[in-house]
């Protein structure tokens, strides 16, 4: 059985896989090169990106903002054309607007944005191209998003990550909930 491609927008990924972006060092170039040139939808993290930089300590906004530009570049040209090459960007990161920006800049295909509602997403990535992509984990986000962004700034999500409690990580579980996995309301 053939899958379907994943589209968003004009960005067609072959393999419908999106890598999620995980933070401080896991999802960098090198596994988001690789997963695009696979056809597939490779996510860096830009959560504490730049730690390898010299300037780290001294500099981490700076050092992670230079990360950023470095890590998109490297991982374009691992994939060599193929899939798409996206960031994860935390809403509640400090200077959020800057990593917006710095991603933009990079070339990134699209952005995906949680912890927090990205709702000003619209304005920094205007004219860019870039696709939007919040991350939402109730229907009451994606209903709060998709208004304020149609009435703000005329635009809709590109596409919605829906993000639910066993998505594990930091958003971990409940003793409930991993008592009764079948269980689990979404709503």
């Amino acid at each position: 059985m053939k899958m379907k491609p994943l589209k968003i927008g004009n960005l067609i990924a072959e393999i419908p896989v999106v890598q999620g972006g995980m933070g401080v060092g896991i999802s960098l170039s090198g596994l988001a090169g690789a997963v695009a040139s696979c056809k597939g939808v490779g996510i860096i993290s830009t959560a504490q990106i730049g730690y390898r930089e010299p300037d780290w300590d001294a500099n981490p906004v700076e050092a992670n903002l230079r990360a950023i530009g470095t890590e998109i570049a490297r991982a374009k040209e691992i994939a060599g054309g193929k899939g798409m090459i996206g960031a994860n960007i935390m809403v509640a990161t400090r200077d959020y607007e800057k990593y917006v920006e710095a991603a933009i800049r990079a070339g990134a295909d699209l952005i995906i944005s949680g912890a927090g509602l990205p709702v000003d997403l619209p304005r920094m990535a205007k004219g860019s191209g870039t696709k939007l992509l919040p991350i939402v984990s109730s229907l009451k986000s994606v209903q709060v998003i998709c208004r304020y962004w149609e009435k703000k700034y005329g635009y809709y999500p590109d596409g919605i990550v829906i993000e639910g409690p066993l998505a594990g990580g930091h958003l971990g579980f409940s003793p409930e909930q991993l008592e009764d996995v079948e269980g689990l309301d979404y709503d």
